[in-house]
């Protein structure tokens, strides 16, 4: 029992590892209203990537441990090709440059959406008082008080 310390600490340091490096990687990337997507899409690769380690394990049943070692690790290199195919083609995005791009945009998009605020309010305006103008304009009833 003692042996599978070496590798289970083995194991979890690669998951800190990866999985650090993974995020910090898609933080810096994303726009800061897209943050919280990104933590929710890396949960659910973790957690589609532990549905095909089981579904494999259970389909391929495998007599031998080492066979099923060699199996995972085969499928493990060739994850690792498919991302570096990937990381040759990407280009990386400066973070600055996009909370620039998105501090540029919102005073624009705070000004159209006040100027279709400004331009409801009159239409809605314009309907109510312009009805109400004309019933009340043909027949002015004395304004009496009770006492």
């Amino acid at each position: 029992m003692a042996w599978q310390i070496p590798q289970y600490f083995l194991i979890t340091a690669g998951e800190v590892v990866f999985s650090v490096t993974g995020l910090e990687f898609a933080y810096s990337q994303a726009p800061s209203n897209m943050k919280s997507v990104l933590q929710a899409g890396w949960l659910l690769t973790v957690a589609v990537g532990n549905i095909i380690v089981l579904t494999i394990a259970e389909v391929i049943k495998l007599d031998d441990q080492w066979a099923e070692y060699i199996l995972f690790a085969s499928l493990l290199i060739l994850v690792c090709i498919i991302f570096a195919f990937m990381a040759h083609f990407y280009t990386y995005i400066d973070p600055a440059k996009i909370e620039a791009e998105f501090a540029e945009k919102e005073p624009e998009e705070k000004k159209k959406e006040s100027l279709k605020m400004d331009k409801k309010d009159s239409v809605k305006n314009f309907y109510e008082n312009g009805t109400n103008s004309d019933s009340s304009s043909d027949e002015e009833e004395p304004n009496q008080t009770k006492m």
